[in-house]
C-alpha cells in the first residue's frame, strides 16, 4: 500500500470513528434528556424556583472551580498518549496515574478555598442561603476532577461506552432518582446538592471500573506518578487549564450576573433557561470527546489539510442538529415556560423565560458550530486559547452591565450579552487557526446549514399565519411539530446537504 493509500484509509477510519463516536455520544444525550426533562419539572415543582436556583448557583461555583483543578487534562492528556517523545518512555496507566495526581492536588486546594471563601462570595452576591450548601459540597470537586481525568483514558481508546454510561446514564438518573428519595425522606432543603453529590460519586465508580477493564488493573496499581512527567503536563496544560476556565466561566457566569443584579425567583426562571440551553451544549459536547483523541494525532503530525476537512465535516453535523432546536425555542419557547413553571407566577416570566431561552440557544449554537476552531490550538500553541477567553471576560462583564443598567432588557440582556461575547470570541479564534495553520472554516458548505434553518423557520412562520389552525398553543403544538420537523428536514435535504451526505443516509437508512 503506497503512502497516499494507507493515509487515506487511516483519514477514513478515523472519520469513521468520529461518526461512530459522536453517534454514541449523541444517543447518550437522548437518554440524558429523558431524565433531564422530568428533573426539571420536578425539581421545580417539589424545591419551588428559589431553592432550585440556589441549587444552580452553588453547582455552578463548584463546577467552574472543577473546570480549572482538571487542568486542561479532558484535552491536552491525549498530546501524552499520541506523541512518541512520550508514548514511547511511559505507559498509558503512568500517564494517568500523573495526571490524576497533579489534578487532584489542585482540586484540594480549590476544595479549602471555596470552604474558606464561601462567606466572602456570600457578602459579595448578598447571597447567604448558599453559605451551607457551598462547603458541604466543596469537596466535590475532587470527584468531579477525578472523574474528568478517569474518563479522559478511556476516551483515548476511541471507546466512547463507559463515558455514554457514565456521564449520560449513571449520572442523571441517580440524580432524579436520588432528589425524589431525599425530598420524600424530608430533606426539602438539600435534597437536591444531596442528589448531585450522590450521582458524581456513582458515575466516578462506574469511570474507575470502566478504566480497569480498558487497561491492566495490574499496571494501574502498579504505576507510579512520575514527577518530572507531572511538570511537563502541568506546563503544557496550564494555558489549556485557564482556556477551560474561561470557557465555563462564559457559561455559568450569567448565574452570577443575574443573581448580582436580579432576585432569586429571576434566577430560578433563568436556570430553568440554562437547563434548556444545554440541550443544545451537549450536542456538539457529544463530538468533542471523540473529536480530540482522534484530530490529536494529525494535529501533532501538522496534518493541518485533514484537521480542517474533519472540523468542516463536524461543525456541519452539529449545526444540523442545533439549529432545530433554536428554532422550536423561537417558536414555542414560551408554551414551554407556561407549562413548566408554577401556578402564581408571574405572567410576564414566562415570555422573559421564551426570550432568555432563545437567546442562551443562539450563543450555545454559535460556540457549537465553531467553538472546535480551539483544538488545534490546544495542540500546536495553547497560549492562544487563554488569551482569547480570558480577554472575554471583562467584555461579557461589560456588555452585560450595559445591556441590564442602561437598557430595559432587565434579565434578557444577561442572555444578550453571552450570546454577543460568544459571537465574538468564536469569530476571533476562526480568524486564528486561518492565520496560524490556513485552516479555514468560513465555507459556503457550513453557511449552507444556516442558510437552510433560516428558509425553515421563515416558511414554518408563514404557515403559521395562513393555518386555520393555532399550531403554537393548545393542542395545536402536535400538529405543529411534525410540520416544522418536515419543513426542517426538507431545508436541510434541499438547501445544506451534500451528495455524499444523501448517500450516507440511504446507505444506512434504505
Amino acid at each position: 500500500m503506497s503512502p497516499e493509500q494507507e493515509k487515506a484509509a487511516t483519514t477514513a477510519k478515523d472519520n469513521k470513528d468520529i461518526a461512530k463516536g459522536a453517534g454514541a455520544n449523541f444517543f447518550g444525550f437522548i437518554i440524558r434528556l429523558g431524565s433531564r426533562l422530568p428533573f426539571l419539572i420536578l425539581a421545580v415543582a417539589l424545591f419551588g424556583n428559589e431553592l432550585y436556583g440556589r441549587y444552580n448557583y452553588t453547582i455552578t461555583t463548584i463546577e467552574i472551580c472543577a473546570a480549572f483543578a482538571t487542568f486542561g487534562f479532558k484535552r491536552s492528556l491525549f498530546k501524552f498518549i499520541n506523541d512518541d517523545e512520550y508514548s514511547g518512555r511511559y505507559s498509558i496507566e503512568q500517564v494517568m496515574v500523573s495526571a490524576l495526581l497533579s489534578s487532584v492536588i489542585v482540586s484540594l486546594i480549590f476544595t479549602g478555598l471555596i470552604i474558606l471563601g464561601a462567606e466572602f462570595l456570600a457578602y459579595i452576591f448578598d447571597y447567604p442561603e448558599m453559605v451551607p450548601g457551598l462547603k458541604s459540597l466543596a469537596p466535590m470537586v475532587i470527584i468531579i476532577t477525578a472523574l474528568d481525568v478517569i474518563l479522559a483514558g478511556t476516551r483515548a481508546t476511541r471507546k466512547m461506552r463507559y463515558e455514554v454510561i457514565s456521564r449520560s446514564l449513571v449520572e442523571p438518573y441517580m440524580l432524579l432518582g436520588s432528589m425524589l428519595l431525599f425530598f420524600y425522606m424530608g430533606f426539602t432543603t438539600f435534597g437536591l446538592l444531596m442528589a448531585y453529590a450522590v450521582a458524581l460519586i456513582a458515575a466516578l465508580i462506574y469511570a474507575i471500573w470502566g478504566f480497569c477493564h480498558l487497561y491492566s488493573f495490574e499496571k494501574t496499581i502498579k504505576a507510579r506518578p512520575d514527577f518530572k512527567l507531572m511538570k511537563r503536563l502541568m506546563r503544557f496544560s496550564g494555558p489549556t487549564a485557564f482556556h477551560d476556565l474561561a470557557l465555563l466561566v462564559f457559561m455559568r457566569m450569567d448565574i452570577f450576573t443575574v443573581k448580582f443584579f436580579f432576585s432569586e425567583a429571576v434566577l430560578g426562571v433563568y436556570t430553568i433557561a440554562q437547563q434548556f440551553a444545554t440541550s443544545v451544549e451537549k450536542i456538539y459536547q457529544s463530538f468533542y470527546p471523540i473529536l480530540s483523541p482522534v484530530m490529536a494525532k494529525n494535529l501533532v503530525e501538522k496534518d493541518f489539510v485533514t484537521v480542517e476537512k474533519q472540523m468542516i465535516m463536524v461543525s456541519r453535523w452539529i449545526l444540523m442538529i442545533q439549529s432545530v432546536l433554536v428554532i422550536l425555542c423561537v417558536f414555542y419557547g414560551e408554551t414551554i415556560f407556561n407549562a413548566i413553571l408554577p401556578a402564581g407566577t408571574e405572567p410576564n416570566m414566562a415570555i422573559i423565560g421564551g426570550i432568555v431561552l432563545f437567546y442562551l440557544m443562539v450563543g450555545e449554537t454559535i460556540n457549537g458550530g465553531f467553538g472546535m476552531a480551539d483544538l488545534p490550538v490546544i495542540y500546536r500553541t495553547p497560549l492562544f486559547n487563554p488569551i482569547i477567553s480570558l480577554t472575554m471576560i471583562p467584555v461579557y462583564v461589560l456588555l452585560a452591565y450595559l445591556l441590564t443598567q442602561y437598557s430595559d432588557f432587565g434579565p434578557i440582556g444577561v442572555a444578550m450579552a453571552l450570546c454577543s461575547t460568544y459571537f465574538l470570541m468564536n469569530l476571533v479564534r476562526v480568524i486564528t487557526i486561518i492565520k496560524l495553520y490556513s485552516i479555514n472554516m468560513i465555507t459556503f458548505d457550513i453557511f449552507r446549514v444556516i442558510l437552510a434553518a433560516a428558509v425553515a423557520a421563515g416558511l414554518f412562520h408563514l404557515i403559521t399565519i395562513i393555518s386555520p389552525f393555532d399550531l403554537i398553543n393548545g393542542w395545536g403544538f402536535a400538529v405543529g411539530l411534525p410540520v416544522l420537523f418536515l419543513i426542517y428536514g426538507l431545508s436541510m435535504l434541499f438547501i445544506a446537504m451534500k451528495k455524499s451526505d444523501v448517500k450516507k443516509l440511504k446507505a444506512k437508512f434504505l
